[in-house]
């Protein structure tokens, strides 16, 4: 047996594309008007998986995968940060859909 590192693959949501343009328009459009506006940028993920280990015991000549078995219910994070240095944070149990994010926006 050896301890190994765990494989994790990658789901391609985040490309190096998509960053780059992300960024470029955030720093174009502060830039531009950052004084007159204030801008709220906010993300949301969830906790998908309850197993994050990084190296596991394995035998040798097999593969060294984690089985994802999914959180029922997952835990959902959402995030706001504005302009002006503030943050806003909220974690439900729950899918998220209109309700769930107009009571994060109120």
């Amino acid at each position: 047996m050896t301890y190994r590192k765990v494989k994790h693959i990658p789901i391609g949501a985040n490309s190096n594309r998509n960053l780059i343009l992300r960024q470029r328009w955030v720093m174009a459009a502060l830039d531009r008007d950052h004084k007159q506006r204030v801008y709220l940028n906010i993300d949301e993920t969830w906790l998908g998986m309850s197993d994050f280990r990084r190296r596991k015991w394995q035998a040798y000549g097999t593969t060294n995968s984690v089985v994802a078995f999914s959180m029922a219910p997952r835990v959902t994070m959402t995030v706001g940060a504005d302009s002006l240095g503030n943050v806003y944070f909220s974690l439900s149990q729950a899918n998220s859909n209109q309700a769930t994010f107009g009571l994060f926006m109120r």
